[in-house]
């Protein structure tokens, strides 16, 4: 079918073009109109706007944040930020992964969550609206007001968690609810395997999610997300975090797991336990090696991202990688006052794969 740009006339003539050709024209006018309510006046404040680009400019507010409906949802959800995992692959893994939370996780977490926060997560929603009719949502959601917000849904999160985790009925209920809001968005995504691949979240999933927020608060300082760092990177952030006792080790253990399902590295496995030697980088590391048949390269099985093992400058990670990939036991642990007591559940995962 051919076109001519200038005059935007199908030159085929058949019943298809014409409409397609009045489709076009009519959205270019809409687009005319809608370009016409803007004032061109070289310096023209807000004060004077003419009151016809009032509603313009809140159109075009609510046309920036109309991507984004579950707001309360988002601004809860970046305390999992550092950590949460958006690989599809990892979604089809049948067995618990010991520390992991994907994106998908939390459109299940959070519906059954504010359900349980009384009228708190629709307190927070009317805020983030009125503040909407001002700003774009991402400066909304950095403001004062909704960075105080996000921390009492973080306090009342791990309350109804707490309470629901001493409560087996109620926690059957809460995942049932959980997972029925996590597979119908799971629909929509393309997952190896399809949607029956999908391990429903259970009590493992539970202790994870609350080990997460607990520990959230000690992650702001590492200024990233751990499954976006390279081998290197992650090594130098979790020893610096340890060295200078910046970040507790639980919360970096979290974190530097993240970073290990991302990489599928069993030689990084190796060098995070001998850099963190909790039970937590333990089960992953021994989960990831379980799952994984070692080769001369690497492994396989899982596919391993991120394209090379730990290289650099660092001539003291080299080592200790080396060291950890050769004995594949912990080489060094932090002083014994750095290590707090691990938490119940997840923090106190078994070293056995899979194991809970």
């Amino acid at each position: 079918m051919d076109m001519d740009l200038r005059g935007g006339n199908l030159k085929n003539g058949d019943s298809n073009g014409r409409d397609l050709n009045a489709a076009l024209t009519s959205r270019c006018a809409a687009f005319r109109r809608f370009l016409s309510r803007f004032d061109h006046r070289p310096g023209a404040s807000r004060a004077a706007d003419p009151p016809a680009s009032l509603p313009v400019r809140a159109m075009l507010l609510g046309l920036l944040s109309s991507r984004r409906q579950a707001h309360t949802r988002r601004l809860w959800a970046r305390w999992l930020e550092p950590v949460m995992l958006r690989d599809p692959v990892l979604l089809s893994v049948a067995d618990p992964l010991p520390g992991c939370i994907r994106v998908l996780d939390t459109a299940g977490w959070w519906p059954a969550l504010s359900r349980r926060m009384d009228d708190l997560s629709a307190t927070v929603q009317n805020r983030l609206d009125n503040r909407l009719a001002e700003g774009a949502l991402d400066r909304v959601l950095a403001s004062p007001e909704m960075v105080n917000w996000a921390e009492v849904l973080r306090d009342r999160s791990l309350a109804v968690l707490d309470a629901l985790r001493t409560d087996p009925t109620a926690l059957a209920l809460f995942l049932e609810e959980a997972n029925s809001h996590r597979m119908r968005a799971a629909s929509t995504l393309a997952i190896p395997g399809g949607v029956a691949a999908l391990r429903p979240l259970d009590g493992t999933d539970v202790d994870t999610l609350t080990a997460a927020l607990r520990l959230s608060d000690g992650w702001r300082t590492l200024g990233g997300r751990a499954p976006d760092m390279e081998i290197d990177e992650l090594l130098a952030c979790v020893r610096g975090a340890l060295s200078n006792d910046s970040v507790p080790p639980e919360a970096m253990a979290l974190f530097a797991v993240a970073g290990l399902y991302t990489r599928r590295d069993p030689l990084l496995g190796a060098a995070l336990r001998a850099l963190l030697p909790l039970p937590l980088v333990d089960s992953a590391a021994a989960w990831l090696t379980a799952h994984s048949e070692e080769t001369d390269g690497g492994a396989s099985g899982l596919p391993v991202l991120g394209g090379s093992t730990a290289h650099g400058s660092d001539r003291g990670l080299r080592d200790l990688f080396e060291a950890a990939r050769r004995s594949g036991q912990s080489l060094s642990a932090p002083p014994a006052g750095q290590l707090a007591p691990p938490l119940a559940g997840v923090m106190n995962a078994s070293g056995t794969p899979g194991g809970r």
